[in-house]
């Protein structure tokens, strides 16, 4: 299966094609008119974020590193620290996610929500700063998601929910349900044989296009080289069902959410 890429489609034909039958999309022409697009440097992000103290994923070997308690780990540093261990390494130690909430959401508004995410109960934002290599493991969302590219590229593997099985999902116990057992770029196929059988979508996602995730569809990010992005995460009403049923688990197994 190969993603369609559409150009700014209306809000009826992304509802109608993608978003109700849960089919992921790549959006294209509807950034052209952000600021962000000429603005978004890692050199503009640094001068953006000078003097505050940011907090990235720690990562290893390019991969984030989770603990099945407490979920991904985190290290303070400056921008400027940050942007020092990205230099001349393929395995960054850190990934940059920056909610854009409170103070960060008037510091980056260089861009525009799109339209796409409407009749929504709950909505996030997340900027992205990444170097060559950093990447994410393989996990899916409990909200859909849509992710646009400002700078950079980045390599992602998609796949559908009814190959849940397939991808080895943490048990249910645990924080990390919704993320995969198996390192998608080394699989252990000793441990995880019905890997074998997974088909993923694989597409590079460009500069200025938006990747639409629906709840659900596992995906995996890799940066090919530094990389900005933002993403857009919203719950409907309909999603919110299975939204409160995961909380729920969490807090008796004694999680923290």
């Amino acid at each position: 299966m190969r993603l369609e890429r559409v150009v700014r489609p209306t809000w009826e034909t992304f509802r109608r094609r993608f978003l109700e039958p849960s089919v992921p999309v790549v959006l294209t022409g509807v950034m052209d008119p952000w600021p962000a697009m000429s603005k978004w440097t890692f050199e503009y992000v640094g001068a953006r974020l000078a003097g505050r103290t940011i907090a990235p994923v720690i990562l290893e070997k390019g991969r984030f590193r989770i603990d099945l308690k407490t979920g991904v780990g985190v290290k303070e540093m400056d921008f400027a620290t940050y942007a020092n261990h990205l230099e001349n390494t393929d395995a960054p130690p850190y990934y940059l996610r920056l909610p854009l909430e409170g103070e960060a959401a008037h510091i980056f508004d260089d861009y525009e929500e799109p339209a796409y995410c409407q009749r929504r109960i709950f909505s996030k934002k997340n900027l992205w700063v990444g170097g060559k290599g950093a990447s994410s493991d393989l996990h899916y969302d409990m909200t859909h998601n849509l992710v646009a590219q400002v700078l950079g590229r980045r390599r992602v593997l998609l796949f559908p929910p009814d190959q849940t099985r397939l991808v080895y999902p943490f048990p249910r116990r645990t924080l990390n349900w919704h993320h995969s057992q198996v390192h998608v770029d080394a699989p252990d196929l000793q441990r995880f044989p019905r890997y074998r059988e997974a088909q993923p979508i694989e597409l590079e996602l460009q500069r200025g296009e938006m990747l639409f995730i629906p709840q659900g569809w596992w995906h995996h990010f890799e940066s090919l080289e530094r990389a900005i992005a933002v993403n857009f995460f919203w719950l409907t009403v309909r999603l919110a069902p299975a939204m409160a049923l995961s909380r729920l688990a969490w807090v008796a197994n004694g999680i923290r959410t």
